[in-house]
């Protein structure tokens, strides 16, 4: 995970080193928390974001920033089920299976026939940030800021079994619950309005690509506002 983090930051690091240097000197440190929203165009329903950032200002324009990062619940839609021309011989079928697979059983003496289907339902996504920041003034009060690095995050993920039955009825059911990890690039860019000498209200966007063996690749968005305190 150490080798992919350092993949990560490669790219800014070599950025910077192209950058003129107004200032060479570290200038103290910070500490921010953040709220706001998660959304993706991969995922149907996602919850809230909370985060911490800490650590020290490099030069007067680049901060080494590490983080921790709730991403909520993020989770799919349950699969519709469709009792057309469910009967003995045939299941009932489903739609919305993209993430899962199905299986159908014809009725026999003692029960009817029944589709079953098997597939990722939701996760919890969590991480540590290490990740580089470039600010650019825009007036003495307010700096846009730009930044990048790596995610390394877990998540506790639910796989469901939901069964739509001959007579009309369904039922579900969590059939695992367990916990995947990897590591990704997050990169974004805000801005910091200072509104006292040392405590600045601070917005931005991050996206990020959550993807492992057992986690589908699925991009998020972040949009967070919060509190700076410079120290």
């Amino acid at each position: 995970m150490l080798s992919l983090a350092r993949r990560c930051a490669l790219p800014l690091l070599a950025t910077l080193a192209c950058l003129p240097a107004y200032n060479a000197h570290a200038e103290g440190g910070f500490v921010s928390l953040q709220a706001g929203i998660t959304d993706s165009r991969d995922m149907d329903d996602f919850g809230n974001a909370f985060k911490i950032h800490f650590g020290p200002n490099i030069t007067s324009r680049v901060s080494l920033e590490f983080g921790l990062l709730d991403m909520g619940t993020a989770s799919y839609d349950d699969p519709v089920a469709d009792f057309t021309d469910a009967d003995d011989e045939t299941a009932p079928t489903f739609s919305g299976t993209s993430h899962g697979s199905v299986s159908r059983s014809a009725a026999t003496d003692s029960e009817q026939s029944v589709a079953t289907y098997t597939g990722f339902s939701s996760a919890h996504p969590q991480g540590f940030l290490i990740t580089f920041r470039y600010r650019i003034p825009l007036s003495d009060d307010i700096d846009f800021f730009l930044k990048t690095g790596a995610n390394l995050w877990w998540a506790d993920y639910d796989v469901i079994e939901v069964k739509a039955f001959q007579d009309g009825t369904t039922s579900k059911r969590t059939v695992k619950t367990r916990q995947t990890s990897a590591v990704d690039q997050i990169s974004g860019g805000g801005f910091i309005w200072r509104v006292m000498p040392d405590l600045a209200v601070r917005a931005e966007l991050e996206t990020t690509p959550l993807d492992s063996a057992e986690f589908e690749r699925a991009r998020f968005q972040l949009v967070t506002i919060g509190a700076q305190y410079e120290f």
